[in-house]
């Protein structure tokens, strides 16, 4: 299970759940009582209590440490029940924004209730790619370095209300690599096509980058086959519970994983 720095468990402990719910001033809440609905992130974390979580984890001293003085959120629940938070610089523009997180509450099989990661932007507008950053399909601009921290924040979120497990489906191969480092493959068959092609990666002698873009422009085939392989999303799975996790560290799912290798070849063609 991925290990959550000491700091992290530190501040989730002394952080209540009165605090990250709170709305707003007694006053100001006499109305709130006769609305049928009062928006929060995931039902409950309120705008005053994202701020204070995003405070006390160390984040808007870690962006201000990257340049970023004022920073300003927005969130909300789309049409489709999927609820977004957005970390900006303000004013708000597409090109200001820092973070933006799409998640939703749904099910995996018999699990429920499961966090579903739908979307995850991390970005800094005010660096640049170079050869030790180089870009990435999908990406506008490079990433902040704070993955591990986000995810800790995410874990942490889920486990306070209780889910079960943080899932994700990633549309690119090379955010299933960089999930795959703490996230599995719920089904047996998605790894092994998964561990396959990271294993034609280091035959063909292809960074992350390269395999990367090798996939956007049509450059990977299966053997045998005309047209060019694109990579298929596949969903990941984090367990929240000690039980679940022993099923992806099983030997039955390893020997699972195992009979489904080496069915996919693969073809590169520069």
């Amino acid at each position: 299970m991925f290990k959550i720095p000491l700091k992290y468990r530190w501040t989730y402990r002394h952080l209540t759940s009165a605090e990250l719910s709170r709305d707003c001033s007694f006053d100001l809440c006499l109305g709130n009582l006769f609305e049928d609905d009062i928006k929060r992130f995931l039902g409950f974390y309120s705008e005053q209590g994202l701020r204070l979580a995003l405070k006390r984890y160390g984040f808007v001293a870690k962006l201000r440490e990257l340049g970023y003085e004022q920073t300003d959120i927005r969130f909300g629940v789309r049409e489709d029940g999927s609820h977004f938070l957005v970390i900006f610089e303000p004013p708000f523009d597409k090109d200001r924004v820092i973070a933006e997180l799409l998640v939703r509450k749904t099910a995996l099989d018999e699990l429920f209730p499961v966090l579903k990661v739908e979307w995850l932007c991390l970005q800094n507008p005010k660096s640049s790619f170079s050869d030790e950053k180089p870009r990435l399909p999908g990406q506008n601009y490079p990433g902040l370095g704070l993955g591990k921290d986000v995810l800790s924040a995410i874990i942490l979120m889920a486990l306070r209300l209780k889910y079960q497990a943080v899932t994700n489906v990633a549309d690119h191969f090379h955010n299933a690599y960089i999930y795959s480092e703490t996230f599995h493959f719920h089904k047996p068959e998605d790894a092994a096509r998964f561990k396959d092609f990271c294993l034609f990666m280091k035959s063909e002698g292809l960074s992350l980058s390269d395999s990367a873009w090798a996939l956007e422009e049509g450059k990977i085939f299966l053997k045998g086959e005309g047209t060019p392989y694109h990579w298929e999303p596949a969903v990941q799975i984090l367990p929240l519970r000690s039980s679940l996790a022993g099923k992806y560290t099983s030997e039955e799912y390893r020997i699972a994983v195992e009979k489904n290798r080496g069915k996919f070849a693969f073809v590169y063609k520069p």
